[in-house]
C-alpha cells in the first residue's frame, strides 16, 4: 500500500511536470508576467495534498457498508461523501453520492443545487434550471443558487435574466468582489457601454479581505499584471494551498477578458492554466473547463465550415 501511494504520488507530480512544459511550449504569444515564454507561475502541487479528504471517504465508506444507520444518518454520510468527491474533482462519484442523497432524502436543496451545476458543465441547460427551479421551492434563500441559475441563464445568452439572479446574488454580500465580476461579465453582453462604469461604482463597496478585489482593480486599470503578481506573492504563502486558489481565479479572469477582447488563443492557455492549480471545487476551474469545451466546439465548427467551403469551390 505505501508503495502504490508513492507510485501515485510520483505520477501526479510527473503529470503536472509534464503538463507544464507543455503549456510552457504554448505561450509564446500570451503577454505578461504571470505566463513568458519561459516560466509559467503555478502553485506548488503535494502528493498528499488531499490526504485527510481522501481518509475521510474511506472512513464514510466504511461506516455506509457496515454501519447500523437510520435512513437519515445514511443520507447525511452520502451527503458528505458526494461533497469529498467534488472536492477533488471527482464528479461522478459524486453525482451517485448526491443521487443517493436525494433517494433517502427528497427534499435537499444542497443536493438539487450541486446536480444543477453538474448538468449546467454538461451543458444540460434545461435540467440545470429544472434543478435549480427546485433548490428555491425548497429553499428561496439558498444564495449560491442565485450565481448558479445566472450562469445557466449567461451561457444561454438570457442576459436580462441573468442580470436578475447576478444583482440578487450581488445585493447578498456587496463587498464579494467575484459577484460584481459576474454583473460586470455580464452586463458586457447586452449594455457594454455601462459595464465599466457600475463596475468602477462597485468597486467602492469592496473588500481588500478578498483577492478578488485587486482582479477588479486590474480590470478597472488600476493595476498591471506585475502589480497583480507582486500582490499575489505576498497576499498569501506561495507555498500555500491558497496560493493555488489565487492563481485558479486569475488565470481564469484574465482568459475571460482576453475572450472578450477576441484573444482566443491566449484565453485558451490562460484557462489552461486555471485548471493546472487543481482546485476543483472553484466555479473558476468548473468553468474554465466549461469555457474550454465550448472553444474546442468552436474551432470543431470553425473547421468544419471551412472544409464545406473548400468542398463547395472545388464544384
Amino acid at each position: 500500500m505505501v508503495l502504490l501511494k508513492r507510485l501515485v504520488g510520483n505520477s501526479r507530480v510527473l503529470l503536472n511536470f509534464l503538463f507544464v512544459v507543455v503549456l510552457t511550449g504554448c505561450v509564446n504569444s500570451t503577454s505578461g508576467v504571470f505566463v513568458t515564454k519561459n516560466k509559467v507561475t503555478l502553485a506548488e502541487q503535494y502528493p498528499n495534498i488531499h490526504f485527510e479528504q481522501e481518509v475521510m471517504i474511506a472512513r464514510i465508506s466504511q461506516m455506509l457498508i457496515i454501519g447500523q444507520l437510520s435512513q437519515d444518518e445514511r443520507a447525511s454520510l452520502h451527503f458528505e461523501r458526494g461533497v469529498l468527491y467534488d472536492s477533488l474533482g471527482l464528479w461522478g462519484l459524486a453525482r451517485y453520492d448526491f443521487t443517493q442523497t436525494l433517494a433517502l432524502q427528497p427534499k435537499t436543496a444542497a443536493v438539487y443545487n450541486y446536480l444543477g451545476l453538474y448538468s449546467l458543465l454538461d451543458e444540460d441547460y434545461d435540467m440545470a434550471l429544472e434543478a435549480f427551479n427546485v433548490v428555491f421551492e425548497l429553499d428561496p434563500n439558498y444564495e449560491y443558487t442565485y450565481l448558479n441559475r445566472g450562469l445557466d441563464f449567461y451561457y444561454t445568452a438570457r442576459y436580462n435574466l441573468a442580470q436578475q439572479d447576478f444583482l440578487k446574488f450581488y445585493h447578498a454580500d456587496i463587498k464579494d468582489p467575484y459577484r460584481i465580476l459576474w454583473l460586470y461579465l455580464n452586463e458586457l453582453k447586452f449594455k457594454p457601454e455601462e459595464a465599466k462604469q457600475h463596475l468602477a461604482q462597485r468597486a467602492t463597496q469592496l473588500s481588500t479581505e478578498y483577492w478578488g478585489t485587486f482582479i477588479v482593480q486590474y480590470y478597472l486599470g488600476k493595476l498591471s499584471e506585475q502589480d497583480l503578481l507582486d500582490k499575489a506573492q505576498v497576499f498569501v504563502d506561495p507555498q500555500s494551498s491558497e496560493y493555488a486558489e489565487i492563481l485558479t481565479e486569475t488565470y481564469f479572469y484574465l482568459a475571460k477578458q482576453k475572450l472578450n477582447t477576441g484573444n482566443l488563443s491566449e484565453a485558451e492557455t490562460l484557462f489552461k492554466l486555471a485548471l493546472a492549480n487543481q482546485v476543483y471545487n472553484f466555479v473558476e476551474y468548473r468553468f474554465a473547463l466549461f469555457e474550454l469545451a465550448k472553444l474546442k466546439d468552436m474551432q470543431a465548427s470553425e473547421q468544419n465550415n471551412v472544409v464545406t467551403q473548400n468542398d463547395t469551390n472545388k464544384k
